[in-house]
């Protein structure tokens, strides 16, 4: 004979687990997209488009968020030392002419679809992934207790430009482009934190 009580308790602890996974996930932790294929569908329903073109997103994604991620890392660091170092007025004092010119044309341009969301509310955000590169060996007295050298920064942010480049014009990178990807990842974190 069934236990309603037991059931009913039983049944909100399911409920009550599914909330908090659910709430992980919203928070950016991965607790079933590998395993559960659905979950990206619980963000944004993908139902519309064709099986091959759903596969390939969910064989991209983690590539997508590491780049992400990443990308995002070298900016926070940037931005900190950067301004740790030069002030709040750090873009003026600090960053290359090109790279500023190339931002202020770009905010323009940006700035005159004001109905779309901006990128940021700093430079920053205007900058190529390589930008970030030419930021810091600009100024690289303010980076190199983070990094062996020059060489080695330059190395990593390069070769993962282009498999950058790949991913954000939504194409796929074979399985030697992902294991390099996470390599570098690693080092990235071993060396930065």
């Amino acid at each position: 004979m069934i236990d309603l009580a037991e059931l009913r308790n039983w049944l909100f602890k399911g409920l009550s687990v599914e909330s908090k996974l659910d709430d992980l996930e919203a928070e950016g932790v991965s607790v079933r997209a590998a395993t559960d294929p659905a979950a990206l569908q619980r963000v944004m329903s993908l139902d519309e488009f064709s099986s091959t073109i759903r596969r390939a997103a969910m064989h991209t994604l983690p590539a997508f968020l590491a780049f992400f991620c990443l990308e995002n890392a070298v900016r926070e660091i940037v931005v900190q030392r950067l301004a740790e170092n030069h002030g709040a007025d750090w873009w003026e004092k600090a960053a290359p002419r090109a790279v500023k010119d190339k931002v202020t044309q770009r905010r323009d341009k940006e700035g005159k679809n004001r109905w779309h969301v901006q990128r940021g509310a700093n430079e920053i955000y205007y900058t190529d992934f390589g930008d970030l590169l030419l930021l810091i060996q600009g100024q690289w007295t303010d980076f190199e207790d983070l990094f062996p050298d020059q060489h080695w920064i330059a190395n990593r942010l390069n070769d993962l430009e282009a498999s950058r480049n790949i991913i954000a014009h939504s194409n796929q990178l074979d399985e030697r482009e992902i294991d390099r990807v996470k390599m570098y990842l690693q080092d990235w974190i071993r060396q930065v934190g």
